[in-house]
């Protein structure tokens, strides 16, 4: 097979400049009618011999590895690694990236080396990882988040960078399940100590997520195809400062939104722990109407012992459902949150937004006293992370207390 791979170079924006931090070199070729196109397939095409793709892959690399002397100042090059190759080296003694990198005498702290797969056998990703780190590189992984049998191995491994998958940036900008995962990845990634970078974001909404999820660094058609030539660092400020400043006012006024639904909801629920503190059975309820995004509230003891039925709200009024009688809940966040603020009276608590198990809706759990002895957990649907973009980035905070008195 005759075909000649070359380099592009897509540029990857750091969040708190809007600069241009570095660039992925990313394998190109022409077509037969002459444009430019993706070459990425190459290297998974079986039919291609696979020394043949072994030369094509290092050919792109070292042709990007020339480019080094063109990369503005402060700024870094990233380069694709896969271990599948390793199988076919003598030695990791002998790297061939290395010995690119001696005979170019170019600093290896301009390079960021981006392992493509974590498939392989994990003591020799382990000690390749290690090779380079010892030459002076940092180390990428690509597309967390595709599996999670990769955590063990990002946990061992200490990337400096984790770049989220880009299929769940995608899906996560309209999708609430995705959008919580994307938002979980990114901030186990900033808990091991990487920088999160989000790649494939194409969209404002994408970049939004991206910016929810702690991304330190973002890259994407909405800023940059990859091109022939490596972008002026300043290129993108402009349009990253307008992003910023949308993002940052419309998070705001999603906030204050959640801000008027909690003392919306704090309203509520005074109202119904005045019923609770006088009624003698269950049939004072009965004149309680609550509304829709009260899905259900029940009691519990200082304790955390529930003792009281689960009170779920329907059409047809309160269903009484005594299968979680006797349970504790005194291990979630925001029962002790509530029990070790002061003027706990005077207290509402709220959980983190999760995903409702019983109705699959979004939802937040409230929680305050009804007396000296009992609490009253209420579970609320979260309307407004189903339909506003900006309440699924921002919710009311767990254990945000505000005064109910």
């Amino acid at each position: 097979m005759s075909v000649t791979v070359f380099p592009y170079f897509q540029p990857i924006i750091e969040t708190a400049t809007g600069r241009i931090a570095g660039y992925e070199a990313l394998a190109r070729m022409e077509d037969s009618a002459g444009n430019v196109i993706s070459a990425g397939g190459l290297f998974s095409d079986q039919t291609i011999d696979v020394k043949e793709r072994i030369e094509l892959d290092r050919d792109v690399r070292l042709k990007a590895l020339q480019q080094l002397e063109k990369l503005p100042d402060d700024t870094y090059l990233s380069i694709n690694i896969s271990p599948e190759w390793l199988q076919y080296l003598e030695s990791l003694d002998n790297l061939p990236t290395l010995e690119m990198i001696k005979s170019l005498a170019a600093d290896s702290s301009k390079i960021i080396i981006e392992i493509t797969e974590l498939d392989g056998d994990l003591e020799v990703i382990e000690r390749l990882v290690e090779r380079y780190r010892e030459q002076g590189f940092r180390v990428a992984i690509d597309d967390f988040g595709t599996g999670f049998s990769q955590l063990d191995r990002i946990a061992l491994l200490k990337p400096d960078i984790i770049k989220l998958d880009m299929t769940l940036i995608k899906s996560g900008a309209t999708d609430d399940r995705r959008s919580s995962m994307i938002q979980m990845l990114g901030e186990l990634a900033s808990k091991l100590g990487s920088k999160v970078l989000c790649e494939g974001v194409e969209t404002e909404e994408e970049y939004y997520l991206a910016l929810s999820c702690n991304a330190v660094y973002v890259q994407g058609f909405l800023f940059s195809p990859a091109t022939a030539e490596m972008q002026a660092p300043e290129s993108t400020v402009v349009k990253v400062k307008n992003l910023l400043s949308h993002y940052r006012d419309q998070a705001i006024e999603a906030t204050s939104r959640s801000h008027w639904r909690a003392e919306k909801i704090k309203a509520e629920l005074l109202s119904l722990r005045e019923v609770l503190r006088a009624a003698n059975d269950d049939g004072d309820l009965e004149h309680f109407v609550a509304a829709d995004h009260l899905l259900r509230f029940y009691i519990c003891d200082r304790l955390g012992n529930q003792i009281s039925s689960n009170y779920e709200n329907s059409e047809k009024g309160w269903i009484k459902d005594d299968s979680h009688n006797g349970y504790n809940w005194s291990w979630r966040p925001y029962f002790f949150e509530l029990l070790g603020s002061t003027d706990t009276q005077n207290r509402l608590v709220f959980s983190e937004p999760y995903q409702d198990i019983h109705t699959g809706l979004g939802a937040q759990t409230a929680v305050l006293f009804i007396d000296d002895s009992r609490i009253l957990l209420a579970d609320l649907r979260d309307e407004a992370r189903d339909t506003d973009l900006f309440s699924r980035f921002s919710a009311m905070p767990a254990g945000w207390i505000p005064e109910i008195d």
